[in-house]
């Protein structure tokens, strides 16, 4: 059975499906890629800046403890607390300061790469839907919860063999530790700290893209148009035939319209007699060559007689001329550069006649 039959949604979405989406809110996302490079970015931030940061920790430490002795009698109000908390602000805002800014600069990078710019104004409607206990526990159906459980149990394992596999070294490494000194231990420590942290993030990372993969796949796959739904979109934005086909005879009409009216005010008509008529105006003091403002074959030729009639507007048979006005001039446009003669001599003839005054 054919896809049109079953409605089996086989074609790509349009543009417009796609735009529609996103108004709604409805976008290819995935929440776990923001954190997992969020903290892939504090890892790199704790790399270059770690050890300057603990530099300045353990200088503010012992500076600390080396006037632990004179406060012991300071006596401790609400006064002297709130001091001490602007005086650390600083030293506070400069240790963590770079990892928390650039930690939020690349989540919300991120979160800008996946879905662009998106205001969504109908997502913040008030959907009644959305508080149905039906559509909570429709989360819970196995096709939706056991993906995202399937997930967050791989996850768990493989940060888990990373976290194994750092500690069972370290714990190897452990008795070295006796004949080391405070700051070679604090530096071995960092290094495993450090390793256990990349490690941890990479593995984030490659899962979060992973979920972006499939978050995009299924978003993409519910997106997808019957080719009726083409079809339909396709009808709306260019119209339907019908429509389409009366705009055209309206436009039509209104352009033979101004072309009748317009025989009211011509200088001459040239007929055929009877199966062509040309009108055209000529007004010495405006006009180069005489200009053609109405024609017509047949039942058109008629109504243009019978309108140049009315208003006593001269008509001229020349059968040749009338033929080839008609042929080779369109409405609105000058007269062909070799008909002008033939037509100086039908207007020459309208002045003998005393019909025309140029």
């Amino acid at each position: 059975m054919a896809a049109s039959q079953t409605g089996e949604r086989t074609e790509k979405p349009t543009g417009k499906r796609i735009r529609d989406a996103r108004e709604k809110g409805q976008v290819a996302r995935s929440r776990d890629l923001s954190s997992a490079v969020s903290l892939a970015a504090v890892t790199l931030g704790l790399a270059w800046l770690g050890l300057e940061m603990l530099t300045r920790l353990a200088g503010r430490i012992s500076i600390g403890l080396s006037t632990l002795a004179d406060r012991a009698h300071v006596a401790l109000v609400p006064g002297t607390i709130e001091g001490l908390l602007w005086a650390e602000a600083g030293l506070l805002l400069q240790v963590a300061g770079p990892p928390a800014l650039i930690a939020g600069l690349l989540s919300v990078g991120t979160s800008f790469a996946q879905i662009g710019w998106s205001f969504s104004p109908k997502a913040l409607e008030l959907n009644w839907e959305r508080l149905s206990p039906a559509s909570g526990l429709a989360r819970l159906k196995p096709t939706h919860a056991l993906p995202e459980l399937g997930k967050s149990l791989i996850g768990i394992v493989l940060v888990g063999a990373v976290g194994y596999l750092i500690v069972h070294e370290f714990s190897v490494q452990a008795p070295g530790l006796m004949g080391m000194t405070a700051v070679e231990s604090g530096r071995v420590a960092w290094d495993r700290l450090w390793t256990l942290l990349w490690r941890t993030s990479l593995v984030l990372v490659v899962l979060a893209a992973a979920d972006y993969g499939i978050q995009y796949w299924h978003w993409y796959s519910g997106l997808k148009m019957t080719r009726q739904e083409v079809l339909d979109e396709s009808r709306m934005n260019d119209g339907r035939p019908e429509v389409k086909a009366r705009v055209r005879r309206i436009q039509r009409e209104m352009a033979r319209n101004r072309m009748l009216k317009a025989v009211e005010t011509a200088t001459v008509v040239v007929t055929n007699p009877t199966h062509y008529a040309v009108a055209l105006e000529y007004r010495r003091s405006e006009m180069a060559a005489p200009r053609v403002v109405a024609k017509g074959a047949d039942h058109m030729a008629a109504r243009i007689r019978e309108i140049a009639r009315r208003h006593d507007v001269p008509i001229v048979e020349n059968v040749t001329l009338a033929r080839a006005l008609h042929k080779h001039a369109e409405v609105g446009d000058t007269i062909p550069a070799d008909l002008f003669g033939a037509v100086a001599e039908v207007l020459a003839y309208l002045v003998r006649m005393k019909r025309l005054m140029l």
